[in-house]
């Protein structure tokens, strides 16, 4: 589900930056509101009682609010890029688990809780 949303946000903002880099007086209402709708749903899904990590994704993911909240395309693009760099992280993750999982050095996921 994390690496959805931020396969959501990456595409809204790419989305957003070639919107703006076609027409910077592109309608960008709905486009604008989905980007800042998922970066939100990134941001409270964070646990910031959980250490640093947490606290410095929130603090890339403020930066990229900020840029989507401009009518700059490079804006977007950097933060499409920064949201797209959270994601790879994140999908290293996710395959590194999956390998420990089938070689038994973690528990699968079913078998926990």
């Amino acid at each position: 589900m994390l690496i959805l949303v931020y396969n959501q946000a990456v595409a809204t903002l790419n989305e957003g930056a070639t919107l703006l880099a076609e027409s910077p007086s592109a309608g960008l209402g709905s486009v604008q509101l989905k980007a800042m709708r998922t970066l939100l749903a990134i941001a409270e899904g964070l646990n910031l009682a959980k250490g640093d990590l947490p606290i410095q994704v929130l603090r890339l993911v403020v930066f990229a609010i900020d840029q989507v909240a401009t009518r700059s395309p490079e804006a977007w693009r950097s933060a499409a890029q920064v949201m797209d760099t959270l994601r790879a992280g994140f999908l290293e993750i996710q395959d590194q688990a999956r390998k420990d999982e089938f070689e038994g050095r973690i528990p699968a996921l079913d078998a926990v809780g």
